[in-house]
């Protein structure tokens, strides 16, 4: 059986999911993307619609530590990682 999942549902488990794979927190999301706690934690519970330059800019700042966000055709969602990003900088 296949459930149609709306795409701000889809958009809200990556956002918390890229989170979790950085170790950051909304704050920290929020910092770096230049948005409001608040609206990275509405957007996250699914109970507001993102405005596109929230998106962008979530998007923006969630890539440049490594992470990026996709699906394909199919409607899988992948959020992949690279691998020196995962490494600790060097001393």
């Amino acid at each position: 059986m296949t459930t149609n999942v709306s795409s701000r549902l889809i958009y809200a488990a990556q956002i918390r999911a890229a989170r979790g794979l950085l170790n950051w927190s909304q704050g920290e999301l929020a910092e770096r993307a230049g948005v409001s706690k608040q609206s990275v934690t509405r957007i996250e519970n699914g109970s507001m619609d993102a405005r596109f330059s929230t998106m962008t800019a979530m998007n923006d700042a969630i890539r440049s530590a490594g992470v990026e966000m996709t699906e394909d055709a199919t409607g899988t969602v992948r959020l992949t990682i690279s691998r020196d990003k995962l490494l600790p900088p060097s001393a």
